[in-house]
């Protein structure tokens, strides 16, 4: 409808809620290259994100 305002999402707070409530940490082998892989660089950024 006209005059209606557009609702405001904060993205960050509900991919993290999915990212929980899917037990993604426990679905996803972040110590292995993905389909297609990173650069060799990209992936070891990955893996120092996770080991921080």
């Amino acid at each position: 409808m006209s005059g209606d305002e557009e609702p405001v999402v904060n993205l960050s707070e509900v991919l993290g809620e999915v990212y929980q409530e899917a037990a993604l940490d426990l679905a996803i082998d972040y110590s292995v290259q993905p389909v297609p892989p990173l650069s060799q660089s990209d992936f070891q950024w990955v893996r120092w994100l996770m080991e921080s």
